[in-house]
């Protein structure tokens, strides 16, 4: 009997000693990830890409983000509980992005905008708006590009989200984005995923 306690004592010691050593040759760069930054009057929200998903919009998001689009754009359409969109232009000679319709709405993904059925049949998204998720859409999902999601500043998110609008979904007071720009984050859930392995 006490020799099998040893025994199973011993298992443990080794299992435990695989797991350190596994967790500590972990290359932690390998868990930063391509990330932009929304500046809010809020504060800011930290998104990061789906690029192996939807490529195009993720580059073309990256392009606009480079020549300073988003500086000085507000959310013009805010939904409680809903979404919270922006990215609106008055140029009508924009190119539509082709769909690249691979994941589902979930809290905190991030979605290009579109027209809908009736005019835009082959669902392409615009290219400059785009939307956050406040919760689960199932009844979108397979309708719309999802390119990204918030990887850390959801409250912020919430926030503007709650803001008082008028009949069009325009808030009273609408949130401007003081500027956005690339950056390189560290997933931290993802990191810790592997680390626990």
């Amino acid at each position: 009997m006490k020799n099998n306690y040893m025994k199973i004592r011993l298992f443990l010691l080794i299992l435990l000693l695989c797991r350190l050593v596994y967790a500590s040759s972990l290359d932690s760069t390998a868990f930063y990830v391509n990330s932009a930054v929304l500046e809010t009057e809020k504060g800011n929200v930290i998104i990061t890409f789906f690029e192996k998903e939807a490529p195009n919009h993720v580059n073309n998001f990256k392009k606009l983000v480079e020549t300073g689009f988003y500086s000085g754009k507000i959310f013009h359409r805010v939904i409680e509980d809903f979404i919270i969109q922006t990215g609106k232009t008055e140029k009508k000679d924009l190119e539509l992005i082709a769909p690249e319709i691979n994941k589902i709405h979930f809290r905190g993904s991030i979605g290009a905008a579109r027209k809908d059925d009736k005019v835009n049949p082959e669902m392409k998204s615009d290219p400059t708006e785009f939307y956050i998720a406040l919760r689960p859409k199932p009844e979108l999902d397979g309708k719309y590009t999802i390119f990204g999601r918030v990887a850390k500043g959801m409250s912020i998110v919430e926030e503007i989200s709650k803001l008082k609008t008028n009949d069009k979904d325009l808030p009273n007071e609408p949130v401007k984005i003081i500027k956005v720009y690339l950056d390189r984050f560290f997933d931290s859930e993802k990191y810790e995923y592997y680390s626990n392995q």
